[in-house]
């Protein structure tokens, strides 16, 4: 029992010191340039939001779809971003961290990954739809 102790001991104070450096590790942004921004009408309500918004963003040779919800009125609305201005960028799983120009990030849903073809212009917001006869 004693050599438990010991080894917790021992142990704790390690595991503990691992914590603050991840805490502390920064992320790596990457630069992209902002391809499409749209503002598209969710509906109603006294405190909802009226819009969800979709970006497209170009990041060397694939462009990514993302999908932002403005859930309450008072919800950052990312309307001061600039088509065609480079955004720095970061990928976490499905989710894209675009960095807002007041500071801060902005989290977005990536819905769509589509690599660029030299024949083909970049994905925007503007899916083409296709009927058949």
């Amino acid at each position: 029992m004693k050599r438990l102790r010991s080894l917790v001991i021992l142990a704790l104070p390690l595991a503990l010191a691992v914590v603050p450096l991840r805490a502390g590790e920064k992320a790596v942004y990457q630069t992209g340039k902002l391809v499409d921004l749209r503002c598209e009408s969710t509906g109603s309500g006294a405190a909802r939001a009226q819009g969800s918004f979709c970006l497209a963003v170009e990041v060397g040779d694939m462009t990514y779809l993302l999908r932002r919800e403005a859930y309450w009125r008072w919800s950052y609305e990312p309307t001061d971003f600039v088509v065609g201005d480079p955004v720095e960028i970061k990928i976490k799983g499905n989710d894209m961290y675009l960095k807002k120009s007041k500071g801060g990030d902005l989290k977005t849903y990536i819905t769509r990954r589509e690599r660029n073809a030299p024949d083909k212009k970049p994905t925007t917001c503007a899916l083409p739809v296709t009927t058949q006869n």
